[in-house]
């Protein structure tokens, strides 16, 4: 896989097309490897790296679902760079590193360039690689970048899936970067990697980055002609509050100082030790007979896609096990975007048409600002928009906005 300094060249490389400020970008295009210095058990790559868990023959970084869900912010270099990251990784590990991967007699390894083969690829290629990095940051002119976020000027990141504290600071990605792949007085030649073969690399890949970049911004606005539906989530395609009721029934059985007919607030320590203990366990509840209503409206044409506030930091792997929880039940969308901090934000900056909802307070606001809504669960009597009790309901009325909005 691509290292840090060919990340760092190749966005340097990039950045002569659009001059934006370089030391920002470097931080963005090494962020998403900073999940190996998060303290904690779980080490969220696939979060970091948008892997596409409906894709079977290896990992694949979705680096089309980052480019949707935060364009606004593409113009911030950090961001920029960080899109950058995923479209070199994907690049290189489908094009380069088969190059450099051999298998004989069964045992996966390297074949150096003097033919011989070399098996402990861990070790070996690690070493080699710092040797490579230290000569493409004296190449490239890559020099020290700041540790600490207070001493980088214009520094704003909020990427969801990326935890910054595995960046900043002397265990972080940065100060790694500089303590040990920045050259020494005298460059070391790697056994594995030949320079020049590298740097055109970097240059295929650089060329291959700029006619991507051109493909996702015709594909967006491709999208953003056609009709646009938000699903949320939890009560909506899931039975989620059923299993917390399920849940909350054995939590109160099984801890006698819990109130049964006291109404817990979210500050209650009780209200934390439940969710603690069966968060997980409510994570799937039973999906909703929503799959040919989702069918319905990919068929037509319709871009279709799945929201939830849910928090990805409180769940041990929630977006892979969601996404293939989904797939392993037949239901059908095109992205999946998850703990967003404000529902109504996400869908305005992204022109959706219409929000599928079961929280009557996301159904109002998504009216204020002139979307379509179905507020879906029990009739609620003081709202006069479109509502459905169950998925069945919700197709006709489906045909009828399509109908009405043929526009898209």
């Amino acid at each position: 896989m691509a290292s840090a300094r060919i990340h760092e060249a190749i966005a340097k490389e990039i950045n002569k097309d659009y001059n934006m400020d370089e030391i920002l970008l470097r931080i963005g295009t090494v962020a998403p490897d900073c999940w190996r210095n998060v303290k904690k058990e779980v080490k969220d790559k696939y979060l970091t790296h948008f892997w596409d868990f409906r894709i079977k023959n290896g990992q694949a970084n979705n680096y089309e679902e980052f480019y949707f869900k935060y364009y606004n912010q593409l113009p911030n270099p950090v961001y920029f760079g960080y899109l950058i990251h995923l479209m070199v990784d994907q690049y290189w590990k489908t094009y380069i590193d088969p190059k450099y991967s051999v298998n004989i007699n069964g045992i996966n390894g390297f074949k150096l360039k003097d033919g011989t083969f070399h098996d402990n690829s861990n070790l070996f290629g690690h070493f080699e690689g710092v040797k490579l990095q230290k000569k493409l940051a004296k190449e490239y002119h890559l020099g020290y970048l700041p540790t600490d976020e207070k001493d980088i000027p214009n520094f704003y990141c909020n990427i969801d899936e990326l935890n910054l504290s595995g960046l900043f600071g002397q265990n972080g990605t940065l100060n790694y970067i500089n303590s040990e792949l920045s050259p020494d007085d005298k460059d070391e030649d790697s056994q594995l990697y030949d320079f020049n073969d590298i740097l055109a690399y970097i240059n295929e890949t650089t060329e291959f980055i700029k006619k991507e970049l051109n493909r996702l911004k015709k594909l967006y606005a491709l999208l953003n002609e056609k009709f646009k539906i938000a699903i949320d989530v939890d009560d909506t395609l899931l039975f989620t509050k059923k299993l917390e009721t399920y849940y909350w029934k054995i939590f109160v059985q099984n801890n006698s100082d819990v109130n049964p007919n006291k109404e817990y607030k979210c500050v209650d320590s009780e209200l934390s030790r439940f969710w603690s203990e069966y968060r997980e366990k409510m994570a799937f509840g039973k999906i909703k007979r929503a799959t040919d209503c989702l069918d319905f409206l990919i068929d037509k044409g319709c871009i279709v896609d799945l929201i939830t506030a849910r928090s990805i930091n409180k769940y041990t792997s929630l977006k892979k096990d969601l996404v293939m929880y989904f797939e392993g039940n037949g239901l059908h969308y095109h992205y999946m975007y998850l703990d967003l901090f404000s529902k109504i934000t996400f869908l305005k900056e992204h022109n959706y048409d219409l929000l599928i909802d079961n929280d009557i307070r996301y159904i109002k606001e998504a009216d204020s600002i002139g979307m379509i809504t179905i507020l879906f669960g029990p009739y609620d009597s003081s709202y006069s928009g479109y509502q459905a009790s169950n998925w069945n309901e919700i197709l006709p009325i489906l045909e009828k906005i399509l109908s009405d909005n043929k526009r898209k």
